[in-house]
């Protein structure tokens, strides 16, 4: 057994340091990728500059509000693809909604199906006056609500993640966490760096939707790092909650898993919304864009995921 404190402080630090660099690091990328796409814009005007011998007309697509317009679209996509291995990854801890008992009707599948639709329909009901289904109409009217209903639809599955820690470190012989993760086979560094560094992914779905739906909320740098700070504490709760029962009570993490799969689907429809902009004319390029950055988002969290595998 490792002591509760000695378990419990490492587990915060895990959880809640990498869920807000997390969070600083995508709400900075408008600039990273504003650099890249201009570096690109300005490359492209002079190749055409050279060849045509003309001057270009000035492309209103490059100014400020045009640019700030079309990152959440790529920053979407890009969530997007986090939030697709992330549901798949999730309903596995679930057992896949105990799929495997077929048409068995047990108190374990019924309770498990019924958490997932009591979790989907949770939040879709809680938000629903706030235009999920007309994201366009939603963006910078509600403040810091949709970012924390996703922080709260993404997080709850770390109820299961830190019931699963709470009881490995209450019941392991491993004189410290690492062996413990370790068990039999060994890599308990690697397992370590898997969950760090899903820990700061994860919540890039939601700094997305603060992104696109309440970027004007902090005004100024402290605000911005003030909502971030809230945010992450949203996201860690349910991990600290589940480390901290789990480690003097024991059930069946499924359950949690199975909530956690059904409150991630709004985080899910919240994150699609601004890939659809019908006020902003696409190019022909767009679709390849969308599915670069939807392709890496996916990608990412797969590195990440390879750490724990084997």
């Amino acid at each position: 057994m490792i002591g509760f404190p000695d378990s419990f402080l490492p587990w915060t630090a895990a959880t809640l340091i990498p869920a807000f660099l997390g969070l600083l690091l995508i709400v900075s990328a408008e600039r990273i990728l504003d650099a890249i796409l201009s570096m690109l814009k300005r490359a492209l005007n002079r190749i055409k500059s050279f060849f045509r011998r003309t001057s270009l007309k000035a492309d209103p697509g490059v100014t400020p509000s045009a640019r700030h317009a079309r990152t959440p679209k790529y920053l979407s996509a890009f969530g997007l693809g986090i939030f697709l291995w992330f549901f798949v990854d999730t309903i596995g801890g679930a057992a896949s909604l105990d799929v495997v008992d077929a048409f068995s009707a047990s108190w374990a599948q019924i309770a498990t199906v019924g958490l997932f639709v009591v979790g989907l329909i949770m939040f879709f009901s809680v938000d629903r006056n706030r235009n999920i289904f007309s994201p366009q109409l939603a963006v910078g009217k509600y403040g810091l609500a949709i970012p924390l209903l996703v922080a709260a639809s993404v997080g709850i599955h770390g109820l299961g993640e830190g019931a699963a820690f709470g009881a490995l470190a209450s019941q392991t012989t491993s004189a410290t966490l690492l062996d413990a993760f370790a068990g039999p086979t060994g890599g308990g560094l690697t397992a370590a760096v898997a969950y760090v560094l899903h820990k700061a992914l994860e919540p890039m779905m939601i700094g997305v939707c603060y992104f696109a739906y309440a970027w004007d909320h902090g005004r100024r740098p402290a605000g911005y790092l003030r909502d971030l700070l809230l945010l992450s504490i949203a996201f860690a709760i349910p991990s600290l909650i589940g480390a901290a029962s789990g480690y003097y009570l024991a059930y069946n993490t499924s359950y949690f898993y199975a909530l956690g799969t059904g409150t991630s689907i709004y985080a899910g429809v919240r994150l699609a919304g601004p890939l659809f902009n019908n006020a902003q004319p696409g190019s022909s390029r767009e679709s390849i864009k969308m599915a670069f950055f939807l392709a890496f988002g996916l990608l990412v969290i797969y590195f990440a995921a390879l750490f724990h595998s084997g």
